[in-house]
């Protein structure tokens, strides 16, 4: 774990913000300039040393655009493994939200939409992300949300697999029921069938969403 003042790559570290299997995230300052960001230093397997195929897709990565994808400002080496400095989002990772009981049917609804929004982007140009779970999606303090981490991944990725993922990430939201069965060309595809499907319950399908912030499992 690196401390405050520690330097990587340029970004003099200020504090850690969360870890996770792809590394630690800090909050930096880019030296000189002054820029404020969010620092993922990925974990040493994912270096030179033990994944090779890694480094060397992600020296290719082509970070998307997208009004709901963390912008990255710089990607690189330094002496112990790889680095991404990226747009500081401040907020929630749904992880953290669900934990707390604080995502309700709309906020869930909504930021599912907006993710599925930025993943259809990113598949138009061929780019996967790779890693779509609750870890990867934060909701700021203005409720907008954000994919991040977009290809920090070992081995493949595409966009029908994170496809599979993102409907993965709907059950954990809203119930495993949540998700008709069928096959989609697209994530907002999903987001339409799932919201009719919602919207066909009696209930809205919120009796779901409160037996999820009592801890209940979502019905089978």
């Amino acid at each position: 774990m690196l401390g405050r003042g520690d330097v990587v790559g340029g970004f003099e570290i200020q504090r850690d913000l969360r870890s996770g299997p792809r590394g630690v995230l800090y909050e930096a300052v880019q030296v000189g300039v002054g820029r404020v960001v969010a620092l993922r230093v990925l974990d040493l397997r994912l270096s030179r040393g033990h994944d090779p195929a890694f480094v060397e897709r992600f020296r290719q990565q082509e970070w998307p655009q997208h009004p709901h994808i963390a912008s990255v400002f710089e990607a690189g080496e330094w002496e112990h493994g790889l680095f991404v400095a990226m747009q500081l989002i401040r907020g929630d990772t749904i992880t953290e939200l669900l934990a707390r009981g604080d995502l309700d049917q709309s906020a869930a609804l909504a930021a599912l939409t907006e993710v599925a929004s930025a993943l259809d982007s990113a598949h138009e140009r061929g780019l996967a992300h790779g890693w779509v779970r609750p870890q990867a999606v934060l909701i700021d303090e203005d409720g907008w949300t954000w994919l991040v981490d977009f290809g920090l991944f070992p081995g493949a990725a595409t966009p029908a697999a994170d496809r599979t993922a993102f409907a993965a990430l709907v059950r954990t939201c809203l119930g495993k029921r949540s998700v008709p069965r069928g096959s989609w060309e697209t994530a907002s595809a999903l987001m339409q069938a799932v919201s009719a499907r919602l919207d066909a319950q009696p209930d809205g399908g919120s009796g779901w969403m409160r037996r999820l912030r009592r801890g209940a499992p979502p019905p089978q």
